[in-house]
C-alpha cells in the first residue's frame, strides 16, 4: 500500500509538470519521460538498484538529452550489476562494456569530454578484467587536458593505470615517474586549496604515495629529471616540478635539483626563491652564490620574519666562508628582529667556537672560546625553548674542550673567575672546568 501511494504521488507530480516541457529534450513523450526519471531517480536514493532498473532503462530510451542524472545514476546501476554478478565475467565484462557505451552517449549529449574521460577511466580500472591501455588513454587524455582541475579520483587513477602499465611490461620506469611528477603536481595545487574536495586530494596523494615505494628512489627521479631538464631546461612547469618532487622525496642534494631551482629563481624571482637559494647555495659549499641569493631576498621581501631569516641565512654564509666577525654581525641583525629567536644565538655560540683557533693563542685561551660559547647555548634556551634539546646536546658537546685545573692554575685563573675574549669578539665569560 505504501509502494502504492509512493507511486501515485509520484505520478501525479509528473502529469501536472510535464506540460510544460520541451519534445526536443524530453523525447516524444514528455510525460512517460518524466514520470520514469522520477521513479529511478527515487529507487536510486533508496539504493534500491533492482527496482530502479526498469525505469531507468526507459528513460534512457525515450530521453537521453533530458538530464545528465540519467548517466550519473546509471553508472551507479552498471557498477552494481557488474558486483552483483561476479559469477560471470563474461556477464561482468559485457555490463563494463555497456557502462563505457553510457560513458560516450553522455558526452554526445552532455559534453565536457575530457571531464568524462576521467570518470569512465576510473571506473574501468576498478576491474582487473578491462582494458588496460583504453583506461590508460582515457585517463592520460583527461588529465591533460584538465591539469588541476582533474578529480582526485581521476588522478589517482592515472597513476595506477600506469603502475599497472609497468606491472605488465608495458611501460618502463621512467614513464611510471613521469606521471607520478605530474598527477602529485595537480594534487598538491588542490591541496593547497580550503575547498570542500580538499580531503580527497589528501587521501588521493596518499594512496598515490603507497603506490610509488617501489620507484622512489633518489637515483631513478634524478636519472629522468636530468635528462628532461637538459632537453627543456627553460620550461618554467618542469622546473616547478623538478624542484617539488625532489623536495618532496629528500633529493635535493643533486646537481639537477640545484640547477632546476636556480633557473626557477632567475624566471620567477621571489624573496622565498632568493632564500631557499641560498640555502640550496651553503649545502652545495657555494658561499659567496649563498651571500648573494640571501641579500637578494632581503631586497625582495618586506616582511621582518623574512628579513631575519635572510639576516640569519647571511651568517650561517659568512661562517662556512670563515668569515666569523661578519656572521656574528649578520646573527646580530636577526636577533635584533626577533629577540627571542633562539635559533640565532646558538649560531653565535657556534661561530665563537669555531673561533676558538683564530683567538686563541694558547690551549687555556682557545677553551675559554668555548666556555663562551656555552653561555650562548644556556642563552638560546632560556630565550626559546623550542631549541631547548639542541641547546643541551651543544653544551655537553664543548664542555669536552673546557680547560682543566691545571690550565686554569698556570694561566692564573680558577673556577668561576671573570674572564675577557679580546680579539674581534671583546665579550667576557666565566672559567669553567672540565
Amino acid at each position: 500500500m505504501k509502494k502504492l501511494f509512493f507511486l501515485i504521488g509520484i505520478l501525479s507530480s509528473v502529469t501536472i509538470s510535464a506540460v510544460t516541457l520541451k519534445d526536443n529534450k524530453f523525447g516524444n513523450d514528455s510525460i512517460e519521460c518524466v514520470k520514469n526519471i522520477s521513479l529511478f531517480r527515487e529507487y536510486i536514493k533508496q539504493k534500491n538498484y533492482d527496482d530502479a532498473l526498469s525505469n531507468w532503462r526507459k528513460a534512457y530510451q525515450l530521453c537521453p538529452k533530458a538530464t545528465k542524472n540519467i548517466y550519473i545514476d546509471g553508472a551507479k546501476l552498471y557498477k552494481y550489476l557488474i558486483s552483483k554478478n561476479k559469477d560471470s565475467e563474461e556477464l561482468q565484462k559485457a555490463y563494463l562494456d555497456s557502462l563505457e557505451s553510457l560513458y560516450d552517449t553522455r558526452i554526445v549529449n552532455f559534453g565536457k569530454e575530457n571531464y568524462v574521460l576521467g570518470l569512465k577511466g576510473s571506473d574501468m580500472l576498478r576491474y582487473s578484467f578491462c582494458d588496460l591501455e583504453r583506461a590508460f588513454s582515457y585517463l592520460k587524455q583527461s588529465v591533460e587536458a584538465e591539469q588541476t582541475k582533474s578529480k582526485a579520483t581521476a588522478l589517482f587513477s592515472y597513476f595506477k593505470a600506469a603502475t599497472d602499465k609497468y606491472k605488465s611490461n608495458t611501460f618502463d620506469k621512467d614513464q611510471v615517474l613521469e606521471v607520478y611528477a605530474v598527477v602529485t603536481d595537480y594534487l598538491d595545487v588542490n591541496i593547497t586549496k580550503d575547498s570542500k574536495s580538499k580531503k580527497f586530494y589528501i587521501k588521493a596523494a596518499e594512496n598515490v604515495e603507497k603506490l610509488f615505494v617501489p620507484f622512489a628512489t633518489c637515483d631513478d627521479l634524478i636519472s629522468m629529471f636530468d635528462a628532461k631538464y637538459q632537453e627543456t631546461p627553460n620550461d618554467i612547469n618542469l622546473l616547478k616540478r623538478i624542484v617539488k618532487v625532489l623536495d618532496k622525496k629528500d633529493c635535493t642534494g643533486a646537481d639537477v635539483y640545484y640547477s632546476a631551482a636556480k633557473q626557477l629563481h632567475e624566471l620567477e624571482p621571489s624573496a622565498l626563491s632568493a632564500f631557499n637559494m641560498g640555502n640550496l647555495s651553503i649545502k652545495k659549499n657555494k658561499t659567496s652564490n649563498a651571500i648573494a641569493f640571501f641579500n637578494q631576498a632581503l631586497e625582495l621581501t618586506d616582511t621582518n620574519d623574512d628579513k631575519a631569516n635572510s639576516f640569519y641565512g647571511l651568517s650561517a654564509a659568512y661562517l662556512k666562508s670563515g668569515n666569523n666577525s661578519l656572521a656574528r654581525n649578520y646573527a646580530f641583525k636577526a636577533l635584533e628582529i626577533s629577540p627571542k629567536w633562539g635559533k640565532s644565538m646558538l649560531l653565535i655560540g657556534d661561530i665563537y667556537a669555531a673561533s676558538a683557533k683564530e683567538c686563541g693563542s694558547n690551549s687555556f685561551e682557545s677553551a675559554m672560546l668555548y666556555s663562551l660559547a656555552i653561555d650562548k647555548f644556556i642563552s638560546a634556551k632560556n630565550m626559546d625553548s623550542s631549541v631547548e634539546d639542541i641547546a643541551n646536546k651543544k653544551i655537553a658537546t664543548y664542555s669536552n674542550y673546557l680547560p682543566n685545573n691545571e690550565d686554569a692554575f698556570f694561566n692564573g685563573y680558577k673556577e668561576g673567575d671573570l674572564y675577557n675574549v679580546g680579539c674581534w669578539i671583546n665579550e667576557s665569560t666565566k672559567v669553567r672546568i672540565k
